[in-house]
């Protein structure tokens, strides 16, 4: 199936894009669609590691077992510092 990612912040800004879309497994988890993300685009690396970036799930952060539908809101949401 087909999801789309909507990119936030440091994660938008290095993709120069709002959303991203991949193509997963049918009742793949939020991890595998994070692993494709890394897989489809490497400059997304580096916000998909652990700590650096989380899955959002319609509007609720998901954890990485969390089953998705093509039907569902994802939203990376890469972590940003600063004060």
């Amino acid at each position: 199936m087909q999801v789309t990612v909507l990119l936030f912040g440091p994660a938008a800004a290095a993709l120069q894009r709002s959303r991203m879309a991949v193509s997963v497994s049918e009742n793949a988890t939020c991890s595998e669609v994070m692993e494709q993300l890394g897989a489809s685009d490497p400059r997304l690396r580096p916000f998909l590691a652990a700590g650096s970036g989380r899955l959002a799930v319609n509007h609720a952060f998901a954890p990485a077992d969390r089953r998705v539908s093509e039907h569902d809101e994802l939203a990376l949401i890469a972590m940003v510092s600063g004060g």
